[in-house]
């Protein structure tokens, strides 16, 4: 009812919120708009393009009560990335920042998109409408829709080794079958005085799933803070105190960075619990928190496609492992035949089927989810061991996919991009382990004949910047005479890494 649903602030001081029931009319409200006006039937993929704000919290609701399917797209990505993901759903409306006037005019000539609605910026073009206008023209007395559980509801596109990203399709029910998880890395939440907030962007699972649904199932106020920037640690320590937040999502790379820059201690937090996933965040990053914080820092571990499934609590806590499975998930080590594995031998981490939080599959795309299973496990890509007290542990990647600062990023999508540039004749990139990031992407490049290599990189940098996401581009650029091959002309990546490992 008149309890807090939505706390919003952003750089300018601007400061608003939104109680539950004020949230329920005016998503009846988009929910018409969205059924009458803009002709969208069950089924319908409708995109989220937003910054953390309170206008991103209606528009996901509303999709989800009106049958249709959600995308949510980081709001750090880039004009090619975002047209790839609108023509591959063929999404029929977008809700997008105004000034990203670049993708805006990028979008705007999409055969299936049929409407632009703007948040926070003029709506000029023909497909184009201001949200609040769409809101407040709608009719009032909706019905929300009969959904079931398996019924499709959110997609999430994720970076796979080979080919273009893939669409991760979830059901209805992966917000319920991940509760469990959420009450236990926040500390059996819900308390009374509990406040939730992620400096995480809101077109990841990671936010969506493990903070913003499960903080608004349990009727608990959540933090909305739109930032332009780079993460800044002091800002998110005023946030922290200035909304009294009890409950902190914070992946890896931004604790690392609250590290190199600042002592928490020194700030008045009512902290009772941080969970961190996306990646390993290590023992001294734990140590370090849990001293400077003076709260447990409960790692958690899973894929975009089953979302977290595994718990390293302070309850069973042990340092460096991915923890035990989630209560309602089944997580194990298997060989190639499915079999699972004895203690301290290395195979395919695996979730069993059935998950309350597996994907569907993915989106258009049969065979690439066909690959994904083995038996009666999908596997989540990853190797690793479990010990003799079922305790997991982690062994690296099955595959090529790079992970930055919890964004996992195929090799082949910055390829493309990179080669796109007027001055590149081959390309390869790799992960590169960095201490803050966890990966940084490296780009071993073949320059075309005559082009002069200064100041080339930095303008190699912009260009996948702009076209793919911010945090896609490659750091460290290296001019090479040429790349290693197989004998069939695929780039031996392997090789890069071990070189690159052995410097």
């Amino acid at each position: 009812g008149e309890k807090i649903a939505v706390y919003y602030s952003d750089e300018s001081s601007k400061k608003d919120s939104v109680t539950f029931s004020k949230l329920k009319n005016l998503s009846d409200s988009l929910g018409n708009a969205l059924v009458k006006d803009l002709g969208i039937k069950r089924g319908d993929r409708v995109a989220i393009y937003l910054q953390p704000r309170i206008e991103t919290i209606i528009t996901l609701l509303t999709i989800y009560r009106v049958g249709a399917i959600a995308l949510s797209i980081s709001p750090l990505m880039g004009t090619e990335a975002v047209e790839y993901r609108l023509k591959h759903s063929e999404a029929k409306v977008i809700f997008m920042e105004g000034n990203r006037t670049d993708v805006r005019n990028k979008i705007k000539n999409i055969e299936s998109l049929n409407h632009i609605i703007v948040v926070e910026g003029e709506a000029n073009a023909t497909k184009e409408i201001e949200f609040w206008d769409l809101i407040k023209s709608s009719s009032k007395g909706f019905e929300v829709a009969e959904t079931n559980s398996e019924e499709p509801a959110q997609l999430f596109y994720t970076s796979g080794t080979t080919g273009p990203p893939k669409g991760v399709l979830h059901a209805h029910r992966f917000v319920l079958g991940h509760i469990p998880t959420f009450q236990l890395y926040f500390e059996l939440a819900p308390k009374e005085e509990d406040v939730f907030w992620t400096p995480a962007d809101w077109g990841w699972i990671g936010a969506i799933g493990d903070v913003i649904l499960p903080s608004l199932y349990f009727g608990k106020p959540l933090v909305a803070y739109k930032r332009e920037g780079k993460f800044s640690p002091e800002e998110a320590m005023r946030i922290m105190e200035d909304y009294r937040v009890t409950c902190a999502f914070i992946p890896p790379t931004a604790l690392r960075i609250i590290k190199n820059k600042i002592s928490p201690k020194e700030y008045d937090l009512k902290l009772r619990a941080i969970s961190s996933a996306g990646e390993a965040v290590g023992e001294d990053l734990i140590k370090w928190g849990m001293s400077e914080f003076n709260v447990p820092i409960n790692e958690f571990y899973g894929c975009t496609e089953a979302n977290l499934v595994t718990t390293n609590n302070s309850l069973w806590l042990r340092i460096g492992s991915l923890g035990k499975s989630s209560p309602g998930h089944l997580v194990d080590v298997i060989d190639e035949e499915g079999n699972s594995l004895p203690p301290h031998k290395v195979g395919e981490i695996a979730v069993r089927i059935g998950d309350p939080s597996l994907f569907l599959g993915y989106w258009e795309n049969e065979e690439a989810t066909r690959k994904k299973f083995r038996g009666i496990w999908f596997l989540i890509g990853d190797l690793g061991y479990k010990d003799e007290n079922g305790y997991l542990w982690f062994k690296g990647r099955a595959d090529d996919v790079i992970k930055v600062s919890g964004y996992r990023i195929g090799p082949e999508e910055i390829e493309s991009v990179i080669l796109q540039h007027p001055a590149v004749k081959e390309v390869a990139v790799i992960g590169k382990p960095d201490p803050v990031r966890g990966h940084i992407i490296k780009a071993f490049i073949v320059l075309k004949e005559n082009v002069d290599e200064k100041n080339i990189d930095k303008d190699i940098q912009e260009f996948v910047k702009r076209r793919l996401a911010s945090y896609a581009y490659p750091r460290e650029i290296e001019f090479v005479k040429e790349l290693p091959r197989t004998e069939t002309g695929k780039i031996k990546r392997h090789v890069l890494r071990e070189r690159e490992s052995k410097r």
